[in-house]
């Protein structure tokens, strides 16, 4: 038997073992002086996702985004796209808000 096949034997026996993680869902939303576009994201516990802030022309102060259960701070910026990745926790909701928390939004249940 080659390397080759025996390689190949071991990763079918080996199964799920080197299955590859899915990518984590990614989520955009938009930033405006009105707040945040959607303003909730449905979300199961556990669920991985990117948080794709997309920045507008007016946004006032909720250009400022702030995710606590990450501790990350990010500014959106007119046209341009920001990334904060986020688990959903086994129960409740990861919360982002401006730094004035006049804008809020929330991922989850």
């Amino acid at each position: 038997m080659t390397m080759m096949r025996r390689l190949l034997l071991l990763c079918l026996l080996a199964g799920p073992a080197f299955a590859a993680e899915p990518a984590p869902r990614r989520v955009e939303i938009t930033v405006t002086a009105d707040g945040y576009k959607p303003e909730k994201v449905a979300a199961k516990p556990g669920e991985k996702l990117v948080l794709v802030f997309k920045g507008t022309a007016d946004m006032g102060c909720c250009d400022s985004i702030v995710v606590a259960a990450t501790n990350t701070k990010v500014k959106a910026q007119n046209g341009k796209t920001v990334e904060v990745p986020v688990t959903v926790p086994a129960s409740g909701a990861v919360t982002f808000a401006c730094s004035m928390n006049m804008c809020k939004g929330s991922v989850g249940n």
